[in-house]
């Protein structure tokens, strides 16, 4: 094949618009691709965990200052019970016992990605090929006070209460006793099985 006919195909080629856009998707994935490995790839030597597939990323903690504040809250929801039940008529004297299901859950925010590219193929007959690619992933959501990279919360929940357990004074008298269980059964979103009231001894 001579020159002539050489650049005669590159004309025909460069002319053909759907292998231009083709080659247009192409390029502007793999530039994508690269700055996205180059970003991640210096975060990563900057001291940031690397993020799994699935966006999510370990978070390491003090343990004994988690476990603290779980200790505090659930301190904190029984003295406030006790302080309630206490005010009601008739109650008198009250001790409570409360019972959690799980530790203190922290919802993380996310950052998600789409990409979507289309490439379209001509064959030998005439007809054309259409392949759609999606191509998508979550992030976490991070920021820095200074000296280190935290997640981004945007949500905490706390220790479910799952049963509670009430010994008062009052709780002799059965009207009593059934105020009390249907007002903490309401309170807390409780099933009234959840809520066993008993008689203080004297």
């Amino acid at each position: 094949m001579d020159k002539d006919k050489l650049n005669n195909e590159l004309k025909k080629i460069m002319n053909n618009k759907t292998f231009v856009n083709a080659l247009i998707v192409l390029l502007m994935i793999a530039f994508l691709w690269l700055a996205y490995t180059t970003f991640f790839s210096s975060s990563s030597s900057n001291g940031e965990s690397e993020l799994n597939p699935r966006g999510a990323q370990e978070v390491t903690a003090d343990e004994s200052e988690i476990s603290k504040q779980i200790l505090d809250y659930e301190t904190e929801q029984r003295q406030e019970l006790q302080d309630i039940l206490s005010k009601m008529e008739g109650v008198g004297k009250v001790e409570v016992k409360m019972y959690f299901e799980s530790g203190e859950v922290k919802v993380p925010a996310y950052n998600s990605t789409t990409q979507t590219s289309e490439t379209r193929e001509e064959d030998s007959q005439g007809g054309t090929r259409s392949t759609v690619q999606e191509n998508g992933g979550d992030t976490v959501v991070m920021y820095s006070d200074g000296s280190t990279n935290e997640p981004f919360i945007v949500q905490t929940y706390k220790p479910k209460i799952t049963g509670i357990i009430i010994v008062a004074e009052g709780a002799k008298n059965s009207k009593l006793r059934y105020d009390m269980q249907t007002a903490v059964s309401t309170l807390y979103n409780l099933s009234l099985d959840k809520v066993n009231v008993y008689p203080m001894e004297n």
